[in-house]
């Protein structure tokens, strides 16, 4: 019998006891909730004495603290130290914390209150800027040792710095610790990093070596220069990086040339034993990922020598592409115990056994068939198994849940969640799963379950490490527009909510580093062009952040995706994640040779290979919530060739 999530969640939602009795369901604002939205306004207005009588009327809401915070951080970033830390850690419980703290030393940097400074950062902040002002700061108060080997590591680096660090650069520099070595150490990683400006500035830096400083930037303008070895013979150390640097470099415009130059100077015995397997293992990567056939002999001649699991495995998935299983049983039987073990190559293993032993590949496919993964799955459904969910049927702890509304973040979470303040309550949401550990962390992932934050369980789930419970990874969110969506463009529900899960972790407001955003993580070219093709209502890129919007964008452009490639639910997946040109490249170049399984292995963006994983295996563990029985692949699917 299935394990169904569905069953498991809704009994264990009805014996949840709610430490939060008093929240509201009903959408009209409370007294106190209208009064924080008019002090609010008044701040913003800087109508402060409306402001200040507001504020009295509010006496513990839970939100206080970020009127507070409004209010008084201008004034906390010009209060000596200890004033200023004694404010700060007010806010030590929500987001504001960081920010107070933040805006504080970046004041009191720009203004040289070094003594303040240290007061609120005794340790090294993160942010670079502030790291500057930090040794700075330690100079000011006589740890010089300290303070010059931070900077030093700080000036080591292959990219300007910010502004902010030149003062503190000019010290360290004027104190004698800029030495020759450590400039030579910044020019290489300046090289590594084709900062050409940085480099050129550098060369001229360069006093002691200032012949090898040109033999540098003569190998940046052009590497192949390398070929005149006879410029190189000296036994300098510094000469040696020249190589290695100029033939990393070359590797990216004429591979075959810094191949063979390599094998030339390792015979001359440029390099020590350490440099030459790290060079050697920067060409064959790029050799692997190139898939150059030219250069097979070379890399299977290397490969034993490097002994490298993630190397292994790109010859492996090359063999694959090629349906080369001699080779692909050469480095499956290379691989560490741990490599080995990994379901992905388990699941390659007992179909290259089945070959030859099909008693041992059964052992395999049921020891697989046992996991919860892309590849466990492939192994229950060969065998005729069911899926092993492996879920945890978490259910409430009455104890547990007594301790919830213990922290104020959880008040402050409801209290935002009715204003629609979304994007910080989420923020306090994940200070407040970090502030806990796994066993209540899941208590309150299942009250954000019963409140209908299902972006909130997905993200207890994330913090507390919560793998096998399903129901916090896998809830039913946006039920209402995922069933209105999947109806017009006739998809199944499963398939889109894989997709969603996989794009956003059910988070409405997700925006990607490239500007996707929402639940499925549309581009705003694509939803506009969409909307346009299926007349859905669309102004701006502000609607991606509305659900229903967002779904029913997604859903009709992964149906465009579906009928563009024949209703391939594989094709289809990895369009959406790389782009249906890409996948037509990737088909041009396999021809027809491949199966389903082979396809999605032989995928060159590792992000897509494993995103077309996990929305398949993620659609499996959805259909747990229904009457669905569908198999990972249609027969049609299994059939195709690729």
């Amino acid at each position: 019998m299935r394990n169904t999530l569905a069953n498991t969640l809704f009994t264990g939602l009805l014996i949840l006891a709610s430490p939060l009795a008093f929240i509201s369901q009903a959408s009209a604002l409370t007294q106190q909730q209208q009064t924080y939205l008019d002090a609010r306004k008044a701040l913003d207005k800087k109508q402060l004495g409306q402001y200040e009588t507001l504020r009295k009327q509010l006496a513990d809401y839970p939100l206080t603290v970020y009127l507070d915070y409004h209010a008084t951080i201008d004034q906390i970033v010009q209060s000596p130290g200890n004033t200023a830390l004694n404010a700060i850690n007010q806010f030590d419980t929500t987001p504001l914390y960081n920010n107070a703290r933040y805006r504080y030393l970046l004041n009191a940097g720009k203004k040289q209150r070094w003594q303040d400074f240290l007061v609120i950062s005794p340790n090294t902040p993160n942010d670079i800027r502030l790291q500057c002002y930090y040794y700075q700061a330690q100079l000011d108060a006589g740890n010089k040792d300290m303070a010059y080997q931070g900077i030093e590591r700080l000036w080591v680096y292959g990219y300007s710095r910010p502004n902010e660090c030149d003062p503190v650069f000019d010290k360290w520099t004027k104190a004698g610790y800029r030495t020759q070595e450590v400039i030579w150490q910044r020019l290489l990683l300046s090289f590594h990093s084709g900062q050409s400006s940085l480099l050129s500035y550098l060369s001229q830096k360069v006093t002691t070596h200032s012949r090898e400083a040109k033999l540098l930037m003569s190998v940046y303008r052009d590497p192949n220069t390398l070929r005149h070895m006879n410029k190189f013979t000296s036994s300098k150390p510094i000469v040696g990086d020249i190589v290695d640097a100029g033939l990393r470099k070359l590797a990216q415009r004429d591979l075959h040339q810094a191949i063979k130059l390599y094998v030339k100077y390792q015979k001359a015995n440029r390099f020590s034993d350490t440099e030459s397997s790290e060079l050697n293992r920067y060409l064959v990567r790029r050799a692997l990922i190139k898939q150059d056939e030219k250069l097979v002999n070379h890399i299977d001649n290397m490969l034993p020598l490097l002994d490298s699991d993630d190397l292994y495995e790109m010859r492996m998935r090359w063999a694959l592409r090629e349906l080369d299983y001699t080779t692909l049983n050469k480095y499956l039987a290379l691989l560490s115990d741990q490599g080995k073990a990994n379901p992905r190559w388990m699941y390659w293993q007992a179909k290259m056994t089945a070959r030859k032993d099909k008693t041992k590949a059964t052992e395999l496919q049921s020891a697989l068939s046992s996991q919860r993964n892309f590849y466990g799955f492939s192994a229950a459904e060969a065998l005729g198994n069911p899926l092993s969910m492996n879920n945890d049927n978490l259910t409430p702890n009455s104890e547990l849940q007594k301790q919830l509304d213990q922290d104020k973040g959880l008040a402050r979470v409801i209290e935002l969640m009715a204003l629609d303040k979304r994007i910080d309550a989420r923020n306090e949401w994940v200070y407040l799963m970090r502030r806990h550990n796994s066993e209540l962390t899941a208590q309150y992932g299942l009250f954000a379950l019963q409140q209908g934050w299902h972006g909130f369980s997905v993200e207890s789930s994330i913090q507390g490490k919560l793998w096998d419970s399903l129901a916090l990874r896998f809830p039913l969110a946006a039920n209402d527009e995922f069933i209105k969506a999947s109806k017009k463009y006739n998809l199944n529900i499963d398939e889109i909510r894989a997709i969603s899960r996989r794009e956003s972790a059910f988070y409405p407001y997700a925006t990607s580093g490239v500007g996707a955003r929402g639940l499925m993580q549309l581009m705003p070219a694509t939803a506009k062009e969409t909307a346009r093709k299926n007349k859905i209502a669309y102004n701006d890129v502000k609607d991606l952040y509305d659900p229903n919007v967002n779904i029913m964008l997604g859903s009709a452009y992964y149906s465009e995706l579906l009928k563009q490639f024949n209703n391939n639910r594989v094709l289809a997946t990895a369009a959406y994640n790389a782009g249906p040109g890409s996948v037509r490249r990737w088909l041009r170049a396999s021809n027809g040779t491949l199966d389903a399984m082979t396809f999605i292995e032989t995928i060159p963006y590792t992000e897509t290979r494993e995103y077309v994983q996990a929305v398949l295996s993620y659609r499996m563990i959805f259909q747990q919530n229904g009457q669905s029985n569908d198999s990972m692949f249609s027969s049609k699917e299994l059939s195709d060739k690729y």
